[in-house]
């Protein structure tokens, strides 16, 4: 999410948490349990990344391991704070280069983590280490699976490299990942990686321009987002096949809003639960101000109708994208840039 949050998605999973990160914590929050008023702080640690702002974040569904993707390392904490293992690898900073100090190098990409399912894996998007190869001549980047328990690297990968950023969209079996690449306008290649119990595999899905944002809850599918000007798309897990596209032009039936506008699609959507999906769709015309959130059924993303949400309680403008939690709920972000709003469809 935005203003320092980072939701923890388990398809499947039987509650929601939240990474909520200042400049020298972490705290981890339990949604449901805040959402009920009951006390919800899980843990707080001390961020062992002061400094740096740009850190990916992730936890395990049960609370029990953090992990943080820095510039030079991939961080597993324990809930009192302790690190439970560090593995470090090529600095994320301009330009291939070996660092040193503790200060961060200037640059803004970034890699990523996500935890497992079931919690026994740690996925992580890492730049390999400078003296392990040629990083001029030999420039690409590695996909690790490590055992959340010692950090021991369990499989390696190599993709394309050139990334700006990435994330990881865990699939509810536990061994099979998701990674979407970010790399400006060079494109946003995206991979389905599975680990078996002995090796790592990794197949390319797309071409090279789609944004993976969602998991079903039953693992069946995923959606993605358009890199461009393109359509929404569902996928056939985990080939990738495309089942089903919808334009964002049919939000309007084809003939804009009549005021001029035309809506395209932004780069997030959900599954609200596993028969409707959320997504976000803005005006073209207007450099993608005035962002719409539109509920679509989750088989053929035929349109349901645009959420209308209570005067106030919706942040004007694009950038308020909504959160699906996959228990017929979203999230949103309120306008003072901290509360979040929890939605229904059947909310009044």
């Amino acid at each position: 999410m935005t203003a320092g949050h980072a939701l923890l998605r388990h398809p499947g999973g039987a509650h929601h948490a939240l990474l909520h990160q200042e400049d020298d914590a972490l705290a981890l929050v339990d949604l449901d349990a805040a959402f009920a008023g009951r006390p919800a702080v899980l843990a707080t640690v001390a961020n062992p990344l002061p400094g740096w702002r740009n850190s990916a974040r992730a936890a395990s569904a049960d609370g029990g391991l953090i992990v943080l993707s820095g510039q030079r390392s991939v961080f597993a904490l324990e809930p009192d704070g302790r690190t439970r293992w560090e593995y470090r690898h090529g600095c994320w900073g301009d330009g291939p280069h070996r660092h040193g100090g503790p200060e961060p190098c200037p640059g803004l990409s970034r890699g990523s983590v996500q935890v497992g399912a079931d919690g026994g894996l740690v996925w992580a998007h890492v730049l390999p280490d400078i003296d392990h190869g040629n990083p001029v001549t030999d420039s690409y980047e590695q996909w690790l699976v490590l055992d959340a328990a010692a950090g021991t690297v369990l499989g390696v990968a190599r993709i394309e490299g050139g990334s700006q950023g990435s994330h990881q969209l865990p699939h509810p079996d536990g061994t099979r990942m998701i990674l979407g690449t970010g790399q400006g306008q060079d494109g946003s290649p995206a991979y389905v990686g599975h680990w078996d119990g002995s090796a790592l595999t990794v197949r390319e899905i797309g071409d090279g321009f789609r944004i993976p944002v969602a998991v079903h809850p039953g693992g069946r599918a995923f959606l993605s987002t358009p890199h461009g000007y393109d359509s929404l798309w569902l996928h056939r897990f985990p080939d990738g096949r495309v089942l089903m596209d919808r334009d964002a032009a049919d939000l309007t039936g084809g003939e804009g809003d009549g005021d001029g506008t035309a809506p395209a699609w932004d780069f997030v959507a959900g599954f609200v639960d596993g028969h409707t999906v959320i997504a976000a769709a803005y005006d073209a015309h207007h450099h993608r101000e005035a962002s719409r959130h539109w509920l679509l059924d989750a088989l053929t993303l035929r349109p349901l109708g645009p959420v209308a949400y209570p005067d106030g309680d919706r942040y004007p403008g694009r950038g308020d994208n909504p959160v699906a939690l996959g228990d017929g709920t979203w999230l949103t972000l309120a306008a003072d840039g901290t509360t979040l709003n929890r939605w229904s469809p059947h909310r009044r």
